[in-house]
């Protein structure tokens, strides 16, 4: 399941999926990180960051989705983009949380949403993951702001999360490759925790799944030694701004 604590009614998406706002061919770039143990690009060492900014860059990417499939970045350092109206950030606080940023991204495709990845290991290893989250401006009127959230596989094993092009220090994305991603909605608002009866709707094979049984192997092409990674970011209902803090992301292990 996906436990909430301290999260005020809310109203999520009908249908969370990056799927359909993936083009076949298209060109983009997107929120991942390697497959591996080892520290992704030039990242800074543990001593100068603290908290989840420190696991974020030694073991992921800030991302963003913000446009649609030609938007779909990942770097190694934090961003404030425009485009327009529209603005994306992910940026550090002295805490060493992040804040996420979405403003007037617009509706179609649906999901835009801007923030970070961290590697988690191997699923087997995992009993669960926390996101420590908080609203601190959304245009809803229902709730605190949502956090799109996917969980990365790398199916194919090849210590990648898909296949990437690089373009002028980004990752521009380019197919799954034989990967897998998991995807659900949670309020930013307190803490949501991912167990092995969390429920996934699983991108590529177009079907829901739960953790536990990602790690038994009962998903062709995944099994309990894959790796995987999460991403966070803050969803844009088209206008307005939605701005969060993640505070930390917490991986208990088996």
């Amino acid at each position: 399941m996906i436990r909430g604590v301290g999260s005020k009614t809310m109203t999520l998406p009908e249908t969370v999926s990056r799927r359909s706002v993936l083009r076949k061919g298209a060109v983009a770039s997107g929120a991942v990180v390697f497959g591996g143990t080892t520290v992704v690009g030039n990242a800074v060492a543990q001593d100068e960051q603290v908290g989840l900014a420190s696991k974020i860059e030694g073991h992921g990417h800030y991302a963003w989705f913000p446009l649609g499939p030609e938007s779909w970045g990942r770097s190694t350092t934090p961003y404030d983009m425009q485009d327009g109206e529209s603005r994306w950030l992910a940026q550090l606080r002295s805490d060493g949380s992040v804040r996420c940023l979405a403003q007037n991204l617009g509706t179609e495709p649906p999901n835009r949403n801007t923030g970070f990845d961290v590697h988690l290991g191997r699923l087997d290893a995992i009993e669960t993951v926390t996101v420590t989250s908080r609203t601190l401006q959304t245009p809803r009127t229902t709730g605190p702001a949502v956090l799109f959230l996917g969980l990365y596989l790398d199916g194919n094993n090849n210590a990648e999360f898909f296949e990437w092009e690089a373009t002028n220090g980004t990752d521009s994305w380019v197919g799954f490759g034989g990967d897998e991603e998991g995807l659900f909605s949670s309020a930013a608002s307190g803490e949501v925790t991912i167990d092995g009866d969390t429920v996934f709707t699983l991108a590529g094979a177009e079907t829901e799944t739960t953790l536990a049984e990602l790690q038994e192997g009962t998903v062709e092409g995944i099994s309990g030694e894959t790796a995987a990674a999460l991403y966070v970011g803050v969803v844009n209902g088209g206008e307005g701004t939605d701005e969060v803090v993640i505070d930390d992301v917490r991986v208990q292990r088996s």
